[in-house]
């Protein structure tokens, strides 16, 4: 019993091998999701924080707040106390994209970041009748004339901008609400192409509406396996978006320390890689310090582009 006591004391109880079960946390953890309640944003971060709680020793709370297109969870995170029990999920858009576009309560240089933990994946389909059928064509017949295509928003529309930009394409982004809107769009051949995710665009594509042309990620989708990347295709491009999860700046370097390792391990751990496998994601165990360099360097890249699409707020 003595030596039991002297353990705890001391903080030196293990909760999992590899993870120290300290003092702190001593309550518990509040993760603000920036997305709805069963998306693919929410689900994901349910499966890897339920892997996180075993390893931090308390529970973690998942508090939906949606709107702002997934800044509003941040932007909250980055009022609250710095002191490690609230944080939000966060991706490209809301972090390196949506700054340029919205005048928003946050930049950068608000958060401290801890790691990334899922990938979204993206494709590119058409209608099933379109005379398209690779991603080289696409761009052949964006060089010719004006070429409308449906997302919800960024990153999709912000990686055919480049596009435009470099290959002196006509991709015209028609915008809309919503995924399922989007695809809608595409189905009612109301715009030559759409730009979405595997959970919005399955049930088209398998049941014929939509036709699959690229994975417009560097991962090809496990439900079409024969169809190529946009970089297989010899389209040197990838709408990559890697979700991880921020804290207000300020918060103790000790207390950052002992989220990162367990987050980074949760990230990890099989169980959360089938979840993702489900919803359209690949596992993206990315440490913290590198998840805020992918940030930065696509903050300071987007913006010429978001410019040139008349796109960026003055």
């Amino acid at each position: 019993m003595k030596r039991r006591q002297a353990l705890i004391a001391s903080g030196a109880m293990l909760a999992v091998p590899g993870i120290a079960r300290a003092a702190w946390p001593d309550r518990e953890i509040t993760i603000l999701v920036a997305y709805g309640a069963g998306g693919s944003t929410d689900v994901s971060t349910r499966a890897m924080t339920a892997e996180a709680e075993k390893l931090l020793g308390v529970p973690i709370q998942i508090v939906n707040r949606t709107g702002g297109q997934g800044t509003t969870a941040p932007a909250q995170a980055a009022t609250m106390r710095p002191d490690g029990h609230v944080m939000a999920t966060a991706g490209m858009a809301a972090l390196a994209i949506l700054p340029h576009v919205l005048d928003l309560p946050y930049t950068l240089e608000s958060f401290a970041f801890l790691p990334g933990y899922a990938r979204y994946l993206y494709g590119i389909a058409v209608p099933a009748d379109s005379p398209v059928t690779t991603a080289q064509e696409l761009v052949a017949a964006g060089r010719q004339r004006r070429v409308t295509f449906a997302a919800a928003g960024a990153p999709q529309n912000v990686g055919m901008f480049e596009l435009n930009a470099r290959l002196r394409t006509r991709f015209a982004f028609i915008p809309f609400p919503g995924g399922a809107e989007a695809v809608t769009a595409a189905i009612g051949k109301h715009v030559d192409f759409v730009v979405q995710n595997p959970p919005e665009m399955l049930p088209a594509l398998q049941s014929g509406r939509l036709r699959l042309i690229a994975s417009a990620s560097d991962a090809r989708w496990k439900e079409f396996p024969n169809v190529p990347t946009l970089r297989e295709q010899g389209v040197d491009l990838a709408v990559d978006s890697v979700l991880g999860l921020v804290m207000p700046r300020g918060v103790p370097a000790d207390r950052a320390e002992i989220l990162s390792r367990a987050f980074l391990q949760a990230a990890r751990s099989p169980v959360v890689a089938e979840t993702l496998s489900r919803f359209g994601m690949i596992p993206a165990p990315v440490p913290a310090a590198d998840f805020e360099a992918m940030q930065r360097r696509a903050f300071a890249e987007f913006g010429p582009h978001l410019r040139e699409a008349g796109l960026a707020r003055r």
